[in-house]
């Protein structure tokens, strides 16, 4: 079986991401599959899911907001925008000043940015929010919660923290935002450095993997770092090959010898219910089809012409 008819017979939502961004082919989701199946769990009244803006994890508003995003649900659908603005004013007040010691969690506010701009939303807490992000970059390139942390304060950048503030700056971009835009542009290009320095994946230190996270498929991805998530960042941003991307890429061959890749390790929390079963994964082969296409096309087309034993 051809890989891609075994992505076909997924959800519409993994047709949807096939036909777009691998065969390059017009296809509508319609907000059906596991979108609407998402939409279905909106509470109206609160206009929120899980019953809470930033946690329970992995039901509250902001990460059934981030899946939705990534499966391209109509940004002007009417609970993506309320359920945003919801978070918008429960995370972001005060100029972001959330305590007499304490600002916003840059992962948070990063999120955040990201989710109002898919939704081209107008509110110049935006421009806040921009404000902030850039004005905390760590010296090495990279950003990090912990930037103000009273007990345990870094100077040094987090790949978690890095890759969700880069998402967040090219959804500035892509959506039509224009504030400070050539600073965005500038800083950005220093955490693209600080994380193809990693070579995507590894600890200055050692020179070894930071974690057995980071070298794993994982979807959704949360808030946490792989060097997969950033291989599509670079992507959506139309970067060119790099050869400090070249391991990843190894891994990602390296993973769809077999046809597919497996569903991969979840993180400990709530769902509003299981995306897959089984041990294969149609997220995370696609998203390796993905990189591959982009990175390393012979090899793309290597596995997407080969036959496998999918059954």
């Amino acid at each position: 079986m051809k890989i891609i008819d075994w992505l076909l017979e997924g959800d519409i939502v993994i047709q949807y991401l096939t036909n777009k961004y691998l065969m390059d082919c017009s296809f509508d989701h319609n907000n059906v599959g596991y979108i609407v199946r998402y939409l279905d769990l909106y509470d109206t009244l609160g206009q929120e899911w899980g019953g809470g803006i930033y946690s329970p994890k992995w039901i509250s508003s902001t990460y059934t907001l981030l899946e939705l995003k990534y499966m391209e649900i109509y940004y002007d659908n009417p609970y993506y925008q309320d359920a945003t603005k919801k978070v918008l004013n429960g995370l972001w007040y005060n100029h972001g000043k959330i305590s007499k010691i304490r600002y916003q969690d840059m992962c948070m506010s990063a999120m955040l940015l990201s989710l109002v701009c898919y939704g081209k939303i107008n509110d110049l807490r935006i421009n806040e929010i921009v404000d902030y992000i850039l004005a905390h970059q760590m010296n090495d390139g990279g950003w990090n919660c912990a930037w103000d942390s009273v007990h345990n304060r870094s100077v040094v950048g987090s790949v978690h923290t890095t890759i969700s503030v880069l998402e967040a700056f090219a959804d500035c971009e892509r959506y039509g935002y224009t504030y400070r835009l050539d600073e965005i542009k500038r800083q950005a290009a220093l955490g693209q450095e600080y994380l193809l320095n990693r070579q995507l994946f590894k600890s200055f230190k050692t020179g070894k993997s930071i974690h057995s996270d980071t070298i794993s498929f994982h979807y959704p991805c949360r808030w946490k770092y792989d060097c997969f998530r950033a291989l599509e960042y670079f992507i959506q941003i139309g970067h060119p090959y790099d050869n400090r991307m070249q391991e990843a890429l190894n891994m990602v061959k390296e993973a769809l010898k077999k046809g597919y890749i497996n569903r991969g390790k979840t993180y400990p929390g709530k769902i509003h219910f299981p995306l897959e079963s089984g041990t294969k994964g149609r997220f995370n082969t696609y998203r390796g089809l993905f990189i591959l296409k982009h990175y390393d096309n012979k090899a793309y087309q290597d596995v997407i012409n080969a036959d496998f034993a999918m059954r």
